[in-house]
């Protein structure tokens, strides 16, 4: 179980995506300009270069956000409407973001089905997510005994 959990931590460890300017606004389709004057606006940040240069670098969370205030600017807000819109939403990713790297357990098979194992439900049960076959269906959640649930989380393969 620790195994998975440290491969899911690594997996989702966005810090270690970085760009330059550059890269970041041929990747975004905003002008490096753009993206000064969006920095000096406090919109975003670059991250400060541990190799002595002086060209700007990005994190992949900056990418997010700069994509976030284009596609409000493309639909019609204003520079100020957007840069704020994109930070309400990227604060709600961070919540799912650490739910992901914090909250599941493994994954099994529950009734022949893959499953989340989502953590302890109460002092004798855990959650487990069923993963649906098809995108039509919904995903279902089960209780199983705490011993049953680290006993299958564990034999199943990360």
């Amino acid at each position: 179980m620790a195994k998975f959990t440290e491969e899911v931590r690594e997996f989702f460890d966005i810090r270690r995506l970085v760009f330059r300017i550059g890269e970041l606004a041929a990747m975004t389709d905003v002008s490096a300009r753009q993206l000064r004057y969006w920095e000096k606006k406090g919109l975003i940040s670059s991250e400060e270069r541990e190799d002595g240069q002086q060209a700007r670098v990005y994190t992949f969370k900056t990418f997010v956000r700069v994509s976030m205030i284009k596609y409000y600017l493309d639909t019609g807000y204003t520079l100020a409407a957007a840069g704020k819109l994109a930070a309400e939403r990227q604060d709600r990713v961070q919540y799912i973001h650490r739910f992901i790297t914090r909250g599941m357990r493994g994954m099994a098979q529950v009734d022949g089905q893959m499953a989340i194992n989502l953590g302890p439900f109460d002092e004798t049960q855990t959650l487990m997510a069923l993963i649906p076959e098809a995108d039509t269906d919904a995903v279902r959640y089960k209780l199983l005994p705490n011993e049953e649930a680290q006993r299958v989380t564990q034999n199943t393969p990360a």
